[in-house]
């Protein structure tokens, strides 16, 4: 990770263990996940995107907000299938089933420009809040982008439906989503799943640059070309969000998925070393 707190502005401005905001200039904040060792989604990490969201919403001076991980080799891994029904009693907490459709739709509809900063595997809903920003940048060295669920006996819930076809065109959504395998930088650049592949080395200075740039703009004007650009290409609708969700919810009680859950769970579902290489169990 990128962001030191301490050169900056010092304190969290979120109540969360796992989800550090900070200001990182004028109109620009850094959101970063630390949920070791693999990033998932889990309870506690939405109920920070949500503190995240509320704070943007509530804050007109946030005009860019950047999205990174904070552990090593993982942007975010997946979804943790095993608590998606907790509401633990902290700040920002929802139920992930009701709540994800929404959150994903704010990242595309907000005035505020999300961006996301890639190092590590961005897996299932990893890469599918990504593909909801509004701008992605990756290492391209170190990152890989896959919607692993189809090998899984699932289908992408959280937008992969959706978004992969408004980023790379039907023929290369489905490649993606049907061979369920992971994908290099340079080739998400080419597919246009990405912005830009960056070298490790620049990847933090170039997304620092940029988003200092955007950050001294006018708020107003950032969000009306963001709302006219919307207007005119396009975005999935929040019932198509919460439709693929509930597609996904109804296969992963299926016979399929339980059993392709059961075996990877017995290779090392979960630790670091399986889910390096997760696509290949």
């Amino acid at each position: 990770m990128s962001t030191d707190p301490k050169a900056i502005f010092n304190e969290n401005l979120i109540e969360s263990s796992v989800v550090t905001l900070i200001k990182k200039a004028e109109g620009y904040f850094v959101a970063a996940i630390n949920n070791p060792p693999l990033n998932l989604l889990n309870p506690e990490v939405f109920a920070g995107l949500i503190l995240v969201k509320e704070f943007a919403t509530d804050n007109p001076e946030v005009k860019v907000l950047v999205f990174e991980s904070a552990v090593k080799n993982f942007f975010m891994a997946h979804i943790d299938t095993s608590r998606l029904q907790e509401v633990p009693e902290i700040p920002g907490a929802r139920n992930i089933i009701k709540e994800l459709p929404l959150f994903s739709h704010w990242l595309t509809t907000s005035p505020v420009i999300t961006i996301g900063k890639i190092r590590g595997r961005a897996r299932g809903v990893g890469s599918e809040l990504l593909c909801a920003m509004d701008m992605r940048f990756a290492s391209r060295e170190d990152s890989r982008l896959c919607q692993l669920e189809v090998g899984f006996g699932l289908l992408p819930g959280g937008g992969g439906i959706e978004w992969l076809p408004r980023h790379t065109g039907r023929g290369r959504a489905l490649e993606i989503i049907l061979s369920a395998d992971d994908f290099d930088a340079e080739t998400a650049e080419l597919y246009g799943w990405i912005n830009r592949a960056v070298t490790d080395e620049d990847l933090d200075d170039f997304v620092d640059e940029l988003a200092t740039r955007i950050g001294k703009f006018s708020g107003a004007a950032l969000a009306a070309a963001k709302a006219l650009v919307i207007k005119h290409s396009g975005i999935p609708t929040l019932e198509e969000l919460g439709e693929s969700f509930q597609g996904f919810l109804k296969l992963a009680s299926g016979p399929d998925a339980v059993e392709a859950l059961k075996k990877v769970r017995s290779l090392g579902w979960g630790t670091p070393e399986t889910e390096w290489n997760l696509p290949n169990y």
